[in-house]
């Protein structure tokens, strides 16, 4: 996937109308499987998630397990975003059937992330990255199980770890201190 994303950047590097998507999504509840049924049944039900996503995407596109329940999608030749958002549609649409893992039925669902790359992506894990920052989005969101990332996704996540060690250090620092009203 890695290889596949570094080629894709080196040609839109050439020529920007070249244009691509990571789409990056994990199942959700899959340490509910994995607790209920066991991890041989989590496994099972990532092989069938994987078969049927080969069906979602055109050939020449990449599909990869990232790790643990999480897939990546490199959509290649897009006009626009529409183009990214259409495969995330048939991808939600394949969790509308019914899984069968270890004789037992279930449903299951993905958030998924978008990233398209732009001029700002400095090298090919910058689109990885936002589209990992997009899906933490869908997931937390309650009305939308797919989200485009867009500049101040990367701007909140740069401001909470900043502040998380801002703080850090003004505790070993022994600068804060607590007054009571």
């Amino acid at each position: 996937f890695l290889d596949r994303l570094q080629q894709a950047y080196n040609r839109y590097q050439r020529n920007q109308s070249l244009r691509f998507a990571i789409l990056y999504f994990d199942l959700d509840r899959f340490k509910f499987v994995n607790d209920s049924l066991g991890h041989s049944a989590g496994d099972a039900l990532l092989v069938t998630v994987a078969n049927r996503l080969l069906g979602v995407v055109r050939p020449g596109d990449t599909v990869a397990r990232l790790g643990g329940d999480e897939f990546g999608l490199l959509i290649s030749d897009i006009t626009d975003q529409s183009d990214a958002t259409l495969v995330a549609e048939r991808t939600h649409e394949l969790f509308q059937e019914e899984f069968t893992v270890s004789g037992q039925g279930m449903f299951t669902s993905a958030s998924i992330g978008i990233a398209i790359v732009s001029p700002q992506h400095e090298a090919p894990e910058d689109i990885l990255r936002d589209s990992d920052l997009a899906m933490y989005r869908a997931k937390r969101s309650e009305s939308e199980r797919t989200a485009v990332f867009d500049a101040t996704m990367h701007d909140a996540a740069v401001r909470r770890l900043t502040l998380e060690t801002d703080l850090r250090r003004a505790l070993e620092r022994n600068e804060l201190s607590l007054h009571y009203q």
